[in-house]
């Protein structure tokens, strides 16, 4: 239902731009890594246009659209699209399984899963007879453009690749065939952001070098200040510590006066006596020598 309301919908649009202007026809499709696909399409009219007839975009395209069915019908929301000139709205489908994708962009294309790869493929007939065009000259006048996101980096397409996703701009009148190979699974970072919410990104300011250099100087300045405070306040202190009682000169020792000294007191055997001088042994007393005795030895006896 959607493949021939897209397509009666740029047939339409082929046989009124000679008097309308210029329409792109977007088709969007976002792979998931659980084999599941949302799609979406975009119907624009270019503001030259716009400003020319004082129409605004919802009128031409329900222009376009009338007796076609409301492309809005089956979509989950719609939003506004602005964007390289054009000004109209996407229009944003169900999600649905990796087999239902040509049937929701109305277009025959094919993604299949190989491994952890997915694998587009399709042709997108352009010709005036899939469009019913009655004007070669008008033909020139519709912009398509198709868009396919992957979960992972883009590994090979005839696209043009930017990032995970892949657009093609096929040239209308033609048949264009369309591959891509991409990774049907999301980095782990990208998978934990998802889980978690989108975090802020912080920007942190950069410092300039000069500033760096002013602030390592005035550091080194404030230690070498810190240093010297320190230094005299370790001098000044020393300098107030009392003497150790070591180092205090000893006064010299006055002889006793004459008429104190006395002499010390002898005990028998020459040890002092705290009563004084004891009188001498009898048998320490010397005998007076008899004349008449003669001498003996030895002597005394």
């Amino acid at each position: 239902m959607i493949r021939s309301r897209l397509v009666a919908v740029a047939t339409l649009a082929v046989l009124t731009l000679t008097l309308s202007g210029c329409v792109r026809m977007g088709v969007e499709v976002e792979l998931k890594p659980n084999d599941m696909a949302v799609s979406s399409v975009v119907l624009a009219v270019e503001d030259k246009y716009l400003d020319q007839t004082g129409q605004s975009p919802d009128a031409v395209i329900d222009t376009l659209t009338e007796g076609q069915g409301d492309p809005a019908e089956d979509a989950v929301r719609t939003e506004d699209f602005e964007q390289d000139g054009y000004t109209g709205t996407r229009y944003v489908y169900p999600k649905a399984k990796l087999g239902g994708v040509g049937a929701r962009v109305g277009w025959p294309i094919e993604v299949v899963r190989t491994g952890g790869d997915y694998v587009v493929s399709g042709t997108l007939d352009l010709t005036e007879e899939s469009l019913g065009s009655r004007g070669g000259s008008s033909v020139d006048n519709l912009s398509v453009t198709v868009d396919i996101t992957f979960p992972g980096k883009v590994k090979d397409s005839n696209g043009t690749i930017d990032g995970n996703s892949v657009r093609w701009e096929p040239t209308v009148g033609e048949a264009v065939e369309i591959s891509a190979r991409g990774s049907a699974v999301a980095p782990p970072e990208q998978g934990a952001e998802e889980a978690a919410g989108a975090s802020e990104v912080v920007t942190l300011p950069v410092v300039p070098e000069w500033m760096v250099l002013v602030l390592g100087l005035s550091g080194l300045i404030i230690l070498l200040l810190i240093g010297v405070i320190v230094w005299q306040a370790m001098l000044r202190v020393r300098d107030r510590r009392p003497e150790v009682a070591g180092d205090a000169p000893v006064p010299p020792q006055q002889a006793p006066h004459p008429a104190l000294a006395q002499p010390a007191p002898q005990q028998y055997g020459g040890v002092p006596s705290p009563y004084g001088a004891a009188p001498p042994h009898p048998q320490e007393q010397p005998t007076p020598g008899d004349p008449s005795r003669p001498p003996s030895f030895p002597p005394g006896y």
